[in-house]
């Protein structure tokens, strides 16, 4: 059974950055096929700038994380709206908890393994994912063909920010931005500070003068690479914005981060992208770019699920020479 004319959709991917770029991959799927279609997404507050003012999207759900007194209120909005297909693409019981609670007449998620936490108990129909499991953004395209449409790969399309960023200097040198931070909680994930500041001054001495990309919480890490790669330029990524900072990567030549969202904003950008991989199975997790170069230090262990390591030399032990060799490769068609 397909959907209905100008039919209601919601699409739930509540987290994380990575997660919820690939989900606006299932969105401009299924606006691609069916651009009748209303779609509103369900996020958390911490990633709702992201979609503000996307134009695929009708409504912005916003899941109040931080606000607990809110809660209520945020789930007695979501019974106003009867869907006629709910899409789950986070698949964890507190994204199926909102499934539950919205009404709809089809309700779908992944089967288990794909699902976690028991989810897919919550699910009307259940869409199972094949072994070993697909790539994140893969999944929501089976959600899709679980409707009868069918599922083509689209790229994901940005938000506008509210005002276009004015960062780029009129200049002939190639505009390479790098981002040495990760998430808090994803420290293990970042490749080596003296190993950021030696392709910072290698990529100087080829007449590539890069900048420095930074988030919340990471104003040292990133000034600390600035100055010890020679005063180069930096991008204050909470400053931006999330849509913001997509803007100005937009405009870039290359963009080298570890396994973390600005890394996957730039690669939604269409920017092209150094990835430097760890833990993680870039079979999973990967960026999804035209252009691209993933480099990671093959060990034993990798991958992995760990949340944690003492020492991650799946990272640690990307040279810099891999990196400035991948850089330059991805410029040379520039």
């Amino acid at each position: 059974m397909t959907l209905p004319p100008a039919a209601r959709v919601l699409v739930v991917r509540l987290s994380a950055l990575g997660d919820v770029l690939f989900a606006l991959e299932t969105v401009a799927s299924l606006k691609a096929e069916r651009p009748d279609a209303r779609v509103d997404f369900l996020v958390e507050d911490r990633f709702a700038d992201l979609l503000r003012g996307h134009p695929q999207l009708e409504r912005v759900l916003v899941y109040p994380r931080r606000r607990k007194l809110k809660i209520f209120g945020h789930l007695a909005a979501l019974r106003r709206t009867r869907y006629d297909a709910i899409l789950d693409l986070h698949c964890i019981l507190k994204s199926a908890l909102h499934v539950f609670v919205a009404r709809g007449t089809r309700k779908l998620g992944f089967a288990a393994p794909g699902a976690r936490e028991g989810a897919h108990r919550f699910y009307r129909e259940k869409v199972a994912l094949p072994e070993p499991l697909p790539h994140r953004a893969d999944r929501g395209y089976a959600l899709l063909r679980a409707l009868s449409l069918s599922g083509t790969p689209h790229r994901p399309v940005l938000a506008p920010p509210d005002r276009p960023p004015d960062f780029w200097r009129a200049t002939e040198q190639p505009r390479v931005v790098l981002h040495p931070g990760t998430s808090s909680f994803a420290t293990f994930k970042r490749w080596p500070l003296t190993k950021f500041i030696e392709l910072g001054q290698r990529l100087r001495r080829r007449d590539v003068a890069p900048v420095v990309s930074f988030g919340p919480g990471e104003d040292e890490l990133a000034r600390a690479l600035a100055h010890g790669a020679g005063d180069l330029r930096l991008l204050d990524g909470g400053a931006l914005g999330l849509r913001g900072l997509g803007a100005v990567y937009a405009q870039a030549d290359v963009v080298v981060a570890a396994d973390t969202g600005p890394l996957h904003i730039a690669a939604a950008a269409g920017a092209r992208v150094v990835a430097l991989f760890g833990p993680k199975d870039q079979d999973l997790y990967g960026p999804r770019t035209e252009h691209q170069r993933l480099l990671w230090h093959d060990v034993p262990c990798r991958p992995c699920k760990l949340r944690a390591c003492p020492s991650p030399q799946c990272v640690l032990g990307v040279e810099v020479d891999a990196v400035e060799r991948a850089v330059m490769e991805l410029l040379a068609p520039r």
